[in-house]
Protein backbone atom coordinates (compact mmCIF):
# COMPACT_ATOMS: atom_id res chain seq x y z
CA UNK A 1 0.00 0.00 0.00
CA UNK A 2 1.22 3.73 -0.75
CA UNK A 3 1.05 5.81 2.56
CA UNK A 4 0.82 9.73 1.87
CA UNK A 5 2.57 10.37 5.59
CA UNK A 6 2.15 14.66 7.09
CA UNK A 7 2.69 15.86 10.65
CA UNK A 8 3.37 19.56 11.59
CA UNK A 9 6.31 21.04 14.11
CA UNK A 10 4.19 18.99 16.51
CA UNK A 11 5.19 15.56 15.17
CA UNK A 12 8.60 16.10 14.00
CA UNK A 13 10.46 14.60 16.59
CA UNK A 14 8.62 11.04 16.09
CA UNK A 15 8.56 11.32 12.10
CA UNK A 16 11.30 9.29 11.45
CA UNK A 17 10.25 7.06 13.80
CA UNK A 18 6.71 6.58 12.17
CA UNK A 19 8.19 6.73 8.63
CA UNK A 20 10.26 3.63 9.38
CA UNK A 21 7.75 1.74 11.15
CA UNK A 22 5.48 1.97 8.33
CA UNK A 23 8.01 0.91 5.88
CA UNK A 24 8.52 -1.64 7.98
CA UNK A 25 5.28 -2.90 7.38
CA UNK A 26 5.82 -2.99 3.70
CA UNK A 27 4.08 -0.23 2.43
CA UNK A 28 5.85 2.76 0.25
CA UNK A 29 5.34 6.23 2.03
CA UNK A 30 4.98 9.55 0.57
CA UNK A 31 6.55 12.15 2.77
CA UNK A 32 4.42 15.00 2.52
CA UNK A 33 6.36 17.19 5.41
CA UNK A 34 7.29 19.19 7.46
CA UNK A 35 11.16 18.41 7.56
CA UNK A 36 11.48 21.23 10.46
CA UNK A 37 11.15 22.09 13.81
CA UNK A 38 10.20 25.44 12.71
CA UNK A 39 6.58 26.72 13.25
CA UNK A 40 4.58 25.82 10.60
CA UNK A 41 0.75 25.45 9.42
CA UNK A 42 -1.03 22.32 9.86
CA UNK A 43 -3.63 22.57 7.55
CA UNK A 44 -0.76 23.09 4.28
CA UNK A 45 0.53 19.31 5.19
CA UNK A 46 -3.34 18.33 5.62
CA UNK A 47 -3.90 19.59 2.30
CA UNK A 48 -0.97 17.82 0.56
CA UNK A 49 -2.19 14.43 2.15
CA UNK A 50 -5.10 14.64 1.39
CA UNK A 51 -4.63 15.73 -2.45
CA UNK A 52 -2.52 12.46 -2.55
CA UNK A 53 -5.56 10.44 -1.12
CA UNK A 54 -8.37 11.39 -3.41
CA UNK A 55 -6.10 11.68 -6.13
CA UNK A 56 -5.44 7.99 -5.83
CA UNK A 57 -1.74 8.79 -5.71
CA UNK A 58 -2.01 7.44 -2.25
CA UNK A 59 -3.99 4.64 -1.13
CA UNK A 60 -4.51 6.04 2.65
CA UNK A 61 -2.81 9.24 4.44
CA UNK A 62 -0.94 9.30 8.22
CA UNK A 63 -1.52 13.14 9.63
CA UNK A 64 0.22 13.89 13.35
CA UNK A 65 -0.13 17.20 14.63
CA UNK A 66 -0.33 18.14 18.57
CA UNK A 67 -3.71 16.36 19.02
CA UNK A 68 -4.90 15.23 15.65
CA UNK A 69 -7.57 17.41 15.72
CA UNK A 70 -6.99 20.50 13.77
CA UNK A 71 -5.37 18.24 11.15
CA UNK A 72 -8.51 16.46 10.84
CA UNK A 73 -11.12 19.47 10.61
CA UNK A 74 -8.09 20.52 7.37
CA UNK A 75 -8.15 17.34 6.02
CA UNK A 76 -11.95 16.87 6.18
CA UNK A 77 -12.22 20.20 4.05
CA UNK A 78 -11.06 18.26 0.95
CA UNK A 79 -13.79 16.54 -0.95
CA UNK A 80 -13.26 12.55 -0.75
CA UNK A 81 -11.85 12.49 2.88
CA UNK A 82 -12.86 10.61 5.75
CA UNK A 83 -9.87 12.15 8.48
CA UNK A 84 -10.17 10.92 11.79
CA UNK A 85 -8.60 11.24 15.10
CA UNK A 86 -7.45 8.22 16.82
CA UNK A 87 -6.78 8.07 20.54
CA UNK A 88 -6.62 4.34 21.63
CA UNK A 89 -6.51 0.61 19.64
CA UNK A 90 -10.10 0.49 19.33
CA UNK A 91 -10.39 3.78 17.94
CA UNK A 92 -8.00 2.90 15.07
CA UNK A 93 -9.96 -0.38 14.02
CA UNK A 94 -13.61 1.69 14.11
CA UNK A 95 -12.25 4.14 12.01
CA UNK A 96 -11.67 1.76 9.75
CA UNK A 97 -14.05 -0.94 10.04
CA UNK A 98 -17.01 1.22 10.59
CA UNK A 99 -16.23 4.81 8.96
CA UNK A 100 -14.28 3.59 5.75
CA UNK A 101 -11.71 6.68 7.04
CA UNK A 102 -9.20 6.68 4.38
CA UNK A 103 -6.87 9.22 6.78
CA UNK A 104 -5.87 8.38 10.43
CA UNK A 105 -5.11 11.80 12.45
CA UNK A 106 -3.32 11.17 15.87
CA UNK A 107 -1.50 13.85 18.40
CA UNK A 108 2.01 13.19 18.69
CA UNK A 109 1.94 15.25 22.48
CA UNK A 110 -0.89 13.10 23.96
CA UNK A 111 -0.09 9.73 22.59
CA UNK A 112 3.62 7.95 23.16
CA UNK A 113 5.45 6.87 19.80
CA UNK A 114 4.47 3.38 20.62
CA UNK A 115 0.88 3.21 20.76
CA UNK A 116 0.77 5.63 17.93
CA UNK A 117 2.80 3.28 16.05
CA UNK A 118 0.19 0.19 16.97
CA UNK A 119 -2.58 2.73 16.38
CA UNK A 120 -0.95 2.99 12.46
CA UNK A 121 -0.68 -0.74 12.01
CA UNK A 122 -4.13 -1.58 13.22
CA UNK A 123 -6.07 1.38 11.39
CA UNK A 124 -3.65 0.14 7.65
CA UNK A 125 -4.62 -3.82 9.00
CA UNK A 126 -8.38 -3.13 8.98
CA UNK A 127 -10.67 -4.06 6.08
CA UNK A 128 -13.88 -1.50 5.94
CA UNK A 129 -17.28 -3.92 6.80
CA UNK A 130 -19.54 -3.44 3.92
CA UNK A 131 -22.82 -3.57 6.38
CA UNK A 132 -21.50 -0.06 7.09
CA UNK A 133 -22.08 1.42 3.80
CA UNK A 134 -25.30 2.73 3.52
CA UNK A 135 -24.12 5.36 6.80
CA UNK A 136 -20.51 5.89 3.94
CA UNK A 137 -22.98 6.76 1.32
CA UNK A 138 -25.04 9.44 3.43
CA UNK A 139 -22.25 11.29 4.31
CA UNK A 140 -21.02 11.45 0.83
CA UNK A 141 -24.30 12.38 -0.19
CA UNK A 142 -24.12 15.66 1.96
CA UNK A 143 -20.49 15.64 1.33
CA UNK A 144 -21.79 16.58 -2.33
CA UNK A 145 -24.81 18.48 -1.51
CA UNK A 146 -22.88 20.92 1.00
Amino acid sequence: MKIAFGCDHAGIEIKDKLLSFIKGLGHEVIDCGTNSSDSCDYPDFALKVSQNVVSKNADKGILICGTGIGMSIAANKVKGIRAAVCWSKDTAKLIAQHNNANVMCAGARFASTDDICSWIKIFLETEFEQRHSRRIDKIIQIEQQY
